[in-house]
């Protein structure tokens, strides 16, 4: 008689104890308890505004803003813009010496300097997204192997070639040496095309990849042996502008009247097919469709005299660096490590155009910038003295403009060039 009661009696029981916790529970959560919905509220992250100072504009910055904000919904922006470069430059700088500057700003070639040695921005040599930067791009952002930026892009600057005017005059192959290159213009110059253009405006693309090709190809780091006292610009410089004054302007490949044109005059006359080679950079490509379509065209390098020693004028782009005094590093952090993602740089390249240089992501480049992208810019082929000069970067360019436009003007010479140039940084330094 016992067994026959034991059973039912343990199902109430059950029963009884199943009310009495669902009751607890219930009371837990009506009662300020932990209940599960009240748990997550409770271990949501705190809102948090991130501030920036961006040199791309907000309409261009929207995709990878959005995207980070739709993973990271507790993270709102306090966005400010102003146009590069001076502007850009001397706005961070006050904001920075009244300690008011943004959480997250720009490095360029032309602040870097000063940021780094003033301790104003976080060392992010150790984080791990920095593996998805190109080494080649971390020398602009960096000081005593820490670097202090994050870039996903970079630009190249080579010649762009007209193919039918390369054809006309029987030109079949690119130049593999410095010879065959002039050897190709006085061509042209044969059957009655203009070679080339280049207003000698500044330290050109062809300087520079001529400085690449034939100095940076033995000696990686000159420019550094130049700024630490070890080496001159007459040791680098004098057989570059030997080479450019001697093949170019002795043979009025280049000419002096070239020095008053404007970009737009020489992009224009080379999409008409009035010259057969022009300097220029990825910015330039719809320019010269949009005036020609019909035109065939293509980017290549400047080549040294020693075969295969080729280069493009060029640089990484501007670095995201985080503010060394945030109150806000984890967000920070979050953000730059989502510019590394596929899908941040799928973003920053919609909105901003810019040609992404990252390990493990195909960007969209246009067929004639081809080669600069695969044999300059991912290949860390690329040279740009502003980038390089570690100081007096002015002062130097300055000196360098007016050298080069003397010696076109058949002025002074080559090596009164460099002597200039290497008085003038004595002088900086002495200062």
């Amino acid at each position: 008689m016992i067994k026959r009661l034991t059973w039912p009696l343990m199902v109430i029981l059950c029963a009884a104890l199943v009310l009495t916790a669902c009751g607890q529970s219930g009371n837990k959560g009506t009662n300020g308890g932990t209940s599960g919905g009240e748990s997550k509220d409770a271990d949501a992250p705190k809102p948090v505004t991130l501030s920036i100072l961006s040199w791309n504009n907000e309409q261009e910055m929207k995709p990878v803003l959005d995207g980070f904000k739709a993973k990271y919904p507790h993270i709102s922006f306090d966005f400010s813009f102003a146009p590069p470069v001076t502007d850009y430059i001397a706005k961070l700088q006050t904001m920075l010496l009244s300690d008011t500057a943004p959480d997250i700003f720009i490095i360029a070639a032309e602040n870097r300097n000063e940021i780094i040695d003033g301790g104003f921005a976080m060392d992010l040599t150790d984080q791990p997204f920095m593996s998805v930067m190109l080494d080649s791009n971390k020398p602009m952002l960096s000081k005593n192997g820490r670097t202090y930026g994050f870039t996903q892009t970079g630009w190249a600057g080579g010649l762009f070639y007209n193919k039918q005017l390369f054809e006309q005059a029987g030109i079949e192959k690119l130049p593999e040496t410095w010879d065959e290159f002039v050897e190709i213009c006085l061509k042209l110059k044969e059957a009655g095309i203009r070679p080339l253009y280049d207003r000698m405006h500044d330290i050109t693309i062809i300087h520079s990849a001529m400085f690449g090709a034939n100095v940076l190809t033995k000696d990686p780091d000159f420019d550094e042996k130049l700024f630490n006292g070890e080496t001159t610009f007459a040791e680098g410089w004098t057989e570059v502008l030997k080479m450019w004054k001697e093949d170019l302007i002795d043979n009025e490949i280049l000419t002096p009247d070239m020095i008053g044109l404007t970009s737009e005059q020489v992009m224009n006359e080379f999409a008409l097919g009035n010259v057969a080679m022009v300097p220029g950079g990825p910015w330039n490509i719809s320019t010269i469709e949009a005036t020609n379509p019909d035109i065939e065209f293509e980017i290549m390098p400047i080549p040294g005299k020693e075969p295969g020693n080729k280069y493009y004028n060029g640089a990484p782009g501007v670095g995201f660096a985080i503010n060394s005094k945030t109150k806000h590093k984890e967000e920070a952090l979050l953000f730059l490590e989502y510019l590394s993602t596929e899908e941040g740089l799928r973003q920053f390249e919609e909105g901003t155009g810019g040609i992404i240089t990252a390990h493990g992501y195909t960007t969209n480049v246009h067929p004639a910038y081809l080669p600069a992208y695969n044999d300059g810019l991912m290949a860390g082929r690329i040279y740009l003295p502003m980038v390089s000069w570690a100081r007096h970067q002015e002062a130097l360019r300055n000196q360098f403009l007016i050298a080069i436009q003397d010696m076109a003007m058949n002025k002074i010479t080559p090596e009164e060039a460099v002597e200039l140039l290497d008085k003038k940084l004595q002088e900086m330094e002495n200062k």
